[in-house]
C-alpha cells in the first residue's frame, strides 16, 4: 500500500506555489454513493502562514481528512489571482495558465471504478500522446494515474487567461481526441477551462461502489 503522506506532497511538483499563492481545495462527494453530501470548498492563502511550506501542509492535512470521510479531492490547477475573495474560483479569477491537462479516461462512464484493463488502455494512449507531443518539441509531461485513468500535465509559461488561449487548448484536445481515442478510452475534450480542478495525488478516487475487479485506487504520480 502506498503511503499517502509522501504521495500527496508530490502534488507540488504539478501545481506551482509561492508565498503569494491562494490554493483552492474542492471536495466532491462521489457519484452513486448514498446519502449524498454537499461539496466542501476550502481556501489556503500563503500570506496567512509563516511559509508556503506551512500553507501546503495545511492543505495536505485537510485534503487527507476529507478524503478519509469519503470525498474525492481536487485542486484548482492554475494560479489564482491575489485579488480573489469569492466562495469558489471561476475562470475570471485565474491570473494565467501554467498547466495543460490531458485527461485520458474510459469511454464507459458507469458508476463504478475502472478495471485494470481500462487503466492499462488509458496508460497506452497516454504513452502514445506523450510520444506525439514530444516529436513536436514538447518536454515530457508530469504523469498521474488518476484512479480511473491517466493524466498528462504539460507546464506552460504563464499563458494568458484569455479567449485565444482557451480556444487553442480546446482545439488541441479535440485534435488529440480525433487522433488517439479508442473504443475503450478517450481524451476528455472539456477540460480546457482556466479554473479547471484536478485530482490530488495521494487521495483515493471513488466512484460508485467498489467490487472485485473494480477497486477504488489512490491517484499517484507515474514514475519510470
Amino acid at each position: 500500500m502506498i503511503d499517502t503522506q509522501p504521495e500527496i506532497k508530490k502534488l507540488w511538483q504539478i501545481v506551482a506555489t509561492d508565498n503569494t499563492s491562494i490554493i483552492e481545495l474542492r471536495a466532491l462527494w462521489p457519484a452513486g454513493i448514498k446519502p449524498a453530501r454537499a461539496p466542501v470548498t476550502r481556501h489556503f492563502s500563503a500570506k496567512d502562514y509563516e511559509s508556503v511550506e506551512a500553507c501546503r501542509s495545511a492543505f495536505e492535512v485537510e485534503a487527507l481528512r476529507l478524503n478519509s470521510l469519503g470525498y474525492n479531492i481536487y485542486i484548482v490547477m492554475n494560479p489564482i489571482s491575489d485579488s480573489f475573495q469569492g466562495q469558489s474560483v471561476g475562470d475570471a479569477d485565474i491570473s494565467c495558465r501554467r498547466l495543460l491537462l490531458i485527461d485520458i479516461d474510459r469511454v464507459d462512464k458507469k458508476l463504478a471504478p475502472a478495471t485494470d484493463d481500462e487503466i492499462e488502455a488509458a496508460r497506452q494512449v497516454a504513452d502514445a500522446i506523450q510520444e506525439f507531443m514530444g516529436n513536436r518539441g514538447c518536454s515530457d509531461p508530469i504523469r498521474v494515474m488518476s484512479g480511473n485513468g491517466h493524466h498528462l500535465y504539460y507546464k506552460l509559461t504563464d499563458m494568458p487567461n484569455d479567449d485565444e488561449s482557451k480556444r487553442s487548448i480546446q482545439q488541441l484536445l479535440v485534435n488529440l481526441a480525433e487522433r488517439f481515442n479508442t473504443d475503450a478510452v478517450k481524451v476528455d475534450t472539456v477540460v480546457f477551462n482556466a479554473s479547471r480542478i484536478t485530482k490530488v495525488p495521494g487521495t483515493i478516487a471513488r466512484k460508485g461502489s467498489e467490487s472485485e475487479g473494480r477497486p477504488y485506487r489512490m491517484a499517484v504520480l507515474h514514475e519510470e
